[in-house]
């Protein structure tokens, strides 16, 4: 039998558009712009000479309007989309607007911001940009051209961050692949006269990766956002498909999901909960890294914990395959572990005493997931995981909770008398240590830490012996290291200036005791 035409497709998405299934109908669209791109082109010109020919008729109909932007959209011509989207915004009501014409003036603005951001982007198409070419290889790369070798090592595969990163990248990498397919197409049928669709796992395959490592997270195309989380988005895309929960509260929430549950069953409920609780990740992510803004982020992240700890209680005795995977204790562990480095980054936006961001909250949240994860492994999972996700969901997290209780002893100390200071600056440098240790030696996080316990064993004045043994680790750390993480955000951040202070250091201490003037029972 062969394969359908283009002009097929076409028809038989036009057919399930005029039955309102427009999710079946996009994909078939998507499926005839993949076979025959330049077809899709002239369709939007017609388009345009269509929505054109409406605008004369009628200056005043919105609808017209709205089907010229979109199909300027198609064209990615931005400049004439946004005035044409301003122009739908101008021709509905000023006030008394109905349901319908509400809905439409929100999905106009949000179209209007969409086109007005594309066009900057495309005015400067690198000022989204990460990491650059030039940059060299990037830890992802690097690692997955280490693991033919890493599998023939025996036991030793297990102890390197390339299998975290390297497994991080490729759900990445998927979810991004998948975020590409969204298409939006001018038709006449559909509301605001343009229709959206796409692949339904992206946002999977994206929280994935960033709660395997959220270093995954990178941006190599200008309109990344507008693509995963505008209205316009993947994101708004999937959370429709799947009626997730968009702006509720979660005691809302709880008591809608519980409801429909009832009525539908969990192979409607699954889906929507799982998307809900993805979509605030995702959100926290771009909050936090992308905007600057941790404190709204970790409100998204505080939901997320929030509805999954009540949904494993409230659901204990329902199977995995029915409840699904975002109730499982590695899930959860991760969302918590990153809920607890977003709330130390925003304590850096507010630090002190009365922060709104309490010191001993976090240290407290830290501790809870190091007891949660010490009886999860008294009772081992049985099924066969490969050696990044036993790092991701297990050994990261334990090392995340560590370097929280270091960084909550270096700052308590600095708030407190010097002989209390003395005593925080040690109890956060034996912390540190523990997370550099926890960590792979390779990864970048076992060398910052291993910086970061030599700090604080400055201020603690501890002995030129126990300093020095710090440094020993640390140089021979460095090179491991650099073999994957030469390039990242941290190193971008200052990472290795900051660790060749330290090493400097310790060798000007340790020249002054080989020169008889310093002891190594000396404090540092």
């Amino acid at each position: 039998m062969s394969e359908p035409t283009a002009a097929q497709l076409k028809d038989e998405g036009n057919e399930l558009f005029r039955k309102q299934d427009y999710v079946g109908a996009m994909a078939k669209y998507t499926e005839a712009i993949a076979l025959d791109d330049k077809n899709a082109v002239l369709y939007a010109n017609h388009a345009v000479d269509d929505a054109k020919m409406a605008t004369k008729v009628d200056p005043g109909y919105a609808k017209g309007w709205s089907r010229l932007a979109t199909s300027w959209d198609a064209l990615t011509d931005w400049k004439r989309s946004e005035e044409a989207w301003q122009k739908a915004l101008d021709a509905l009501p000023k006030t008394n607007l109905s349901p319908a014409e509400q809905r439409q003036k929100d999905q106009y603005s949000a179209s209007l911001d969409a086109a007005q951001m594309r066009g900057k982007v495309q005015e400067d198409p690198h000022h989204l940009t990460l990491f650059q070419a030039s940059d060299g290889k990037l830890p992802w790369q690097i690692a997955t051209e280490m693991l033919p070798e890493l599998r023939k090592a025996g036991p030793a595969k297990f102890s390197s961050s390339a299998w975290v990163i390297s497994a991080a990248y490729e759900d990445f990498k998927k979810g991004v692949q998948f975020m590409n397919q969204m298409q939006s197409i001018p038709h006449a049928q559909a509301p605001g006269g343009v229709a959206y669709g796409g692949n339904l796992m992206s946002l999977a395959y994206l929280t994935n990766g960033l709660m395997r490592d959220e270093r995954a997270f990178h941006i190599d195309q200008p309109d990344w956002i507008i693509k995963n989380h505008t209205d316009l988005g993947s994101v708004t895309f999937e959370a429709t498909a799947r009626q997730a929960w968009h702006s509720d509260g979660v005691e809302i929430i709880k008591e809608k999901a519980q409801k429909r549950l009832k009525e539908r069953g969990w192979n409607d409920i699954r889906p929507a909960l799982s998307v809900t609780v993805r979509a605030w990740i995702m959100r926290s992510m771009l909050d936090s890294h992308m905007r600057n803004n941790p404190e709204v982020g970790i409100q998204f992240l505080k939901r997320a914990v929030d509805l999954l700890e009540w949904g494993q209680n409230i659901w204990k005795n329902v199977t995995r395959t029915d409840r699904g995977m975002i109730f499982q204790d590695t899930f959860l562990r991760s969302v918590r572990s990153m809920h607890l480095r977003m709330f130390m980054d925003a304590y850096a936006t507010d630090p002190g005493p009365n922060s709104k961001f309490p010191l001993e909250h976090m240290k407290e949240e830290a501790e809870d997931l190091l007891k949660e994860i010490e009886i999860a492994s008294k009772n081992p999972s049985t099924e066969e995981a490969d050696p990044g996700f036993v790092s991701s969901y297990c050994i990261y997290p334990a090392a995340t909770a560590y370097s929280i209780i270091g960084f909550y002893h270096a700052q308590t100390a600095q708030h407190s008398d010097e002989v209390l200071a003395c005593l925080s600056y040690a109890n956060a440098a034996r912390a540190y240590v523990q997370a550099a240790k926890t960590y792979p030696e390779d990864d970048e996080y076992h060398s910052l830490y291993l910086s970061c316990a030599m700090d604080c064993m400055r201020n603690a004045g501890v002995s030129i012996r126990d300093f020095n043994s710090v440094a020993v680790d640390l140089r021979a750390a460095v090179p491991k290291m650099m073999k994957i993480w030469a390039v990242s955000a941290l190193q971008k951040g200052g990472r290795d200036d900051k660790i060749q202070a330290n090493l400097r250091s310790a060798d000007d201490t340790m020249k002054l005791v080989a020169e008889g003037k310093l002891k190594l029972e000396d404090p540092v």
